[in-house]
């Protein structure tokens, strides 16, 4: 079987060759918040009795992250009723993430278009057969 969405995302993710960073940062800014990480929905929460019963009581939904400075992951518990926006703005991270992806390849690209244009009175090669 083959999905849409996946195809909408590999495109999505594709350096293009007429991207530019400038147009790459508008595109971000135009996309809206998203959130790194992944929500978890839990209804029940239990602690064993002294009788050896259970006690069950509901119980909120747990974000989980990583946190870029440390590398570990961190959880919070959310509000049940703010589930479906955590939920829906985690969603959006993927495509943030391919966002991020083309940016990097329009800087790289002009960086190295840059360089290329620059004539070093030291350098024995010209910008047409240099190896960059």
């Amino acid at each position: 079987m083959h999905d849409d969405s996946t195809n909408q995302l590999t495109d999505a993710t594709d350096p293009k060759p007429e991207d530019s960073v400038a147009s790459v940062i508008a595109e971000l800014a135009a996309y809206g918040p998203f959130l790194p990480g992944s929500i978890r929905k839990t209804t029940q929460k239990g602690r064993p009795r002294k009788d050896g019963t259970r006690k069950t009581y509901p119980a909120s939904p747990i974000y989980t992250w990583t946190n870029p400075e440390t590398g570990r992951q961190q959880s919070m518990r959310i509000p049940a009723a703010a589930f479906g926006r955590v939920k829906a703005l985690t969603a959006r991270y993927a495509g943030a993430k391919a966002l991020f992806k083309r940016l990097l390849a329009a800087a790289c690209r002009e960086a190295l278009e840059d360089v290329s244009k620059k004539k070093h009175p030291r350098c024995r090669f010209s910008s047409a057969s240099a190896p960059w």
